[in-house]
């Protein structure tokens, strides 16, 4: 194990075996990125990761098209399809005018006019993946959380209320917006030439207390979809990570039979999801990205308490691999700097 490098190390952990230390991750809004920047005075990103020897980069792509317009009524148009205006002129019109309605029918989905994923920009992804691919696990995708962009295009009421109303109709909606997503993917993966370690998708499907839908109506509306996407992860030689904050506890083995490798975040606060009880129930199927407390430990906890909580990880996953050090969310500004040098400090003493 020893002298691993960072790419070697995170496939280890993705595959239950022993590594040299815990394979580690790093996320954080770009206010505290700049800040410790500055406090470690290591200059750039780039160094900051490796002060903090961080195993992982991420490739980037944007998926988004342009809205157009403005037309004659002052509307611009998304890649969806929604209709808005930028500022209310105050003639008592809605400023957002989604593309489907009540009296919309699955007919009225197929034939709207979806987005081009032939449009998107490739050309940049392997040159991202290759600068790190030989040292580093590299991950990404298009980020494709059609749950939220569905229910934006349509509004959350009425996606809920389709679910019962308007299944049909719901459901191939999404299709629709997965048809873009999966094509952009599979067009993602085939840019990076087999220089991307881990897909890397999003959608939230947890909140504190529990899913968003019930798990029977996620299994309806949510698995099929979601699985187009790991599959063609898998098409390309890719370990799939999938981001779901909240408490998920319940749709954990459907992720598992589908092909989930690794799951993100680990929201620890959330029911049901302390790594303890996730690492009895699914650690022998399941890597884990994340669990270091951003909602308690760091933000409120001292250095010592922070350091405890990474240890009890380190000690409880050591043996068995399948864990990648992270904060259970990004960090944010209200964690104090030294708590978060704690993290990294405490895996690998690099101060």
């Amino acid at each position: 194990m020893s002298g691993m490098t960072s790419r070697e190390r995170v496939l280890a952990a993705i595959a239950h075996k022993p590594t040299d230390r815990a394979p580690a991750d790093y996320g954080a809004h770009q206010d505290v990125t700049d800040r410790l920047i500055a406090y470690l005075g290591v200059g750039d990103y780039e160094g900051l990761l490796r002060a903090f020897n961080v195993d992982m980069r991420r490739v980037h792509m944007n998926y988004y098209q342009p809205a157009t317009g403005p037309d004659p009524d002052g509307y611009m148009r998304d890649m969806w399809g929604m209709r808005h205006r930028p500022a209310d002129p105050g003639d008592g019109r809605p400023n957002h005018i989604p593309p489907f309605n009540e009296d919309s029918t699955v007919d009225d989905v197929h034939n709207h006019e979806w987005p081009d994923p032939a449009k998107l920009d490739y050309s940049g992804i392997r040159a991202q993946a290759e600068q790190y691919h030989e040292e580093y696990a590299v991950f990404g995708a298009p980020w494709s959380p059609f749950f939220h962009e569905a229910a934006g295009l349509i509004g959350q009421e009425s996606f809920l209320l389709w679910m019962h109303t308007k299944p049909d109709v719901l459901k191939a909606l999404i299709d629709c917006m997965t048809d873009y997503e999966v094509e952009a993917t599979r067009r993602f993966f085939e840019a990076a030439d087999g220089l991307v370690d881990i897909a890397y998708f999003g959608n939230d499907f947890g909140t504190q207390r529990g899913l968003f839908i019930s798990p029977a109506s996620w299994e309806q509306f949510m698995r099929k979809p979601l699985k187009r996407f790991f599959d063609v992860s898998h098409d390309f030689g890719c370990k799939v990570m999938k981001h779901s904050c909240g408490a998920v506890r319940d749709i954990i083995p459907m992720f598992i039979e589908d092909g989930v490798d690794i799951l993100d975040p680990v929201q620890v606060r959330a029911a049901g999801m302390d790594l303890p009880g996730l690492v009895r129930d699914f650690g022998d199927r399941l890597c884990f990205h994340g669990a270091v407390d951003t909602q308690r430990t760091l933000p409120f906890g001292t250095v010592a308490d922070v350091r405890a909580e990474v240890r009890s990880y380190l000690e409880l996953m050591r043996p068995r691999g399948g864990y990648i050090l992270c904060g259970s969310q990004e960090f944010i500004e209200d964690i104090p700097l030294a708590n978060i040098v704690a993290i990294y400090d405490e895996n690998c003493r690099i101060t």
